[in-house]
């Protein structure tokens, strides 16, 4: 063992006297944009794994639906445990039970590494906000398209394998271009804050909405079918329809157009295409005449 490694008895200390906590860390993984994503361990067990049914979820090859799992001890001890028929790594070696100490470094699948780490309430606050400035939108603190992505691609593939719908809405906002040179581009950003302000209180905590590109925003609908998508899409379009918008005493018309695809079964054959697909309805529903919604049923293929 490591000499500088923190003895169980001394993280018991650090836990009682410093008030700090445990957490794994992803410091290596498939997508990048997992790099820094933190996980409190809180309770008795913590099951590592790709199944939804795993508390820390992870998306690699060769994971296990459950692949290993971190017992509290009591006392501020933890320990690993390997669950899985490829195996579990602790700092390089494979591990059956072994027990966790501060900065020991955990290898599930092929590319995920976590790290076990004890920290008290600052360096948690500065472990999350480095996380967040690499995966939220620095204007709206929506989620990124770097995270969506990531979380796309995730939910894509549990949703084919398991044959569940997974429905995406791509909208814009409506002539945004003229709204930055008439009103200003601190207007345009105001309009597109409030609009991901509106849409956020409108849909489920379930769903992923994230500001894709420019003044496109993304909403991610999990185990949603096409009809149900497409009235929570017309929900977001009338509350961005009734909303004000003034900005700095003046008013503004901000509307925004929608488009819907949804994966059932095996429609697509990867994330990108129901991108596409999103956004060919979205461009339509431009066409018809903006502040609209379309999709395959109103529209057709």
């Amino acid at each position: 063992m490591n000499d500088n490694c923190t003895s169980p008895a001394s993280i018991a200390d650090l836990l009682h006297n410093l008030q700090q906590s445990a957490y794994l860390i992803v410091i290596s993984a498939k997508s990048a944009a997992d790099i820094g994503r933190m996980f409190k361990l809180e309770h008795s067990e913590t099951v590592l794994g790709r199944s939804h049914e795993a508390q820390f979820q992870i998306e690699d090859d060769g994971i296990s639906r459950k692949h290993a799992k971190v017992v509290a001890l009591g006392n501020g001890r933890f320990q690993l445990m390997d669950l899985s028929t490829n195996g579990t790594y602790l700092n390089g070696q494979r591990a059956s039970t072994a027990p966790l100490y501060d900065g020991d470094k955990i290898q599930t699948g092929s590319n995920t590494v976590l790290k076990f780490s004890i920290q008290d309430q600052l360096e948690e606050q500065y472990q999350r906000s480095i996380y967040e400035s690499a995966t939220r939108d620095g204007l709206t603190r929506l989620y990124n398209k770097k995270f969506f992505m990531a979380t796309l691609r995730k939910e894509f593939t549990y949703c084919l394998r398991h044959q569940l719908p997974l429905s995406l809405v791509m909208f814009k906002v409506d002539h945004f271009t003229m709204i930055n040179d008439v009103y200003s581009h601190p207007a345009g950003d105001y309009v597109l804050t409030r609009i991901a302000q509106r849409v956020s209180d409108t849909v489920r905590m379930e769903d992923l909405l994230v500001r894709y590109d420019g003044s496109v925003f993304a909403l991610m609908l999990r185990e949603s079918a096409e009809e149900q998508a497409y009235e929570y899409a017309e929900r977001c379009q009338r509350a961005v329809d009734r909303s004000d918008f003034i900005f700095s005493g003046t008013p503004i018309k901000a509307t925004i157009s929608l488009g819907v695809a949804t994966l059932l079964n095996s429609d697509f054959a990867q994330p990108e295409d129901l991108i596409v697909a999103a956004d060919k309805y979205l461009h339509r529903a431009k066409r018809a005449g903006r502040n609209r919604v379309d999709a395959k049923a109103v529209s057709g293929p």
